[in-house]
């Protein structure tokens, strides 16, 4: 809880300070919404056709039938066809987080880190506003115990503990942004 105080601290932070149009922008993705995921994501503009993203995604589901807990971090940068936060760009990133993920069968509880590529588009609705669509895949170290559920009291509960290296779909969002 006290990593995301201080993510949108250091946002809030970095919002203050005086700056031109469409130096910085701050972005959700409603796309994550829809699955009860939290994303919030800043973009700062470096050089002419360079910027640096920053986001978080956190989930705190946990119901009694299904669980979908996790915090990851993503850092990289977006190299811009023509200007940033317009048009189409290339994006590499590196990630890290912890998840928590299972039903009333199976449970998956890890860590994972790990890079990735990216392609999106930026389309511009206003002045300050546009939408963003990306999609990404990356190869992730993972490491996470796994355990299946209501295991009879005649048998041995089997946990499973695994280190492994996965190529994963790391990125599909649909976001809107606001420039500053």
């Amino acid at each position: 809880m006290n990593r995301i105080i201080i993510f949108f601290a250091v946002l809030l932070a970095s919002s203050t300070t005086p700056l031109s149009a469409q130096f910085q922008a701050v972005r959700i993705d409603a796309l994550a919404l829809m699955t009860g995921t939290l994303h919030a994501g800043v973009d700062f503009t470096l050089d002419k056709k360079l910027s640096l993203d920053a986001s978080l995604y956190w989930n705190p589901m946990k119901f009694d039938a299904f669980r979908s807990k996790l915090l990851i971090g993503q850092a990289g940068v977006r190299f811009w066809r023509f200007e940033p936060h317009a048009g189409p760009f290339f994006g590499a990133y590196a990630a890290a987080g912890r998840y928590d993920m299972g039903n009333r069968r199976r449970h998956h509880k890890g860590i994972l880190a790990g890079a990735g590529a990216s392609y999106g588009y930026s389309w511009m609705l206003g002045r300050r506003w546009s939408l963003i669509a990306e999609i990404g895949a990356g190869l992730y170290y993972v490491r996470d115990t796994r355990r299946e559920y209501f295991t009879p009291w005649s048998e041995d509960e089997i946990i499973r503990r695994s280190r492994r290296l996965m190529l994963l779909p790391s990125k599909a969002e649909i976001g809107f942004s606001c420039l500053f």
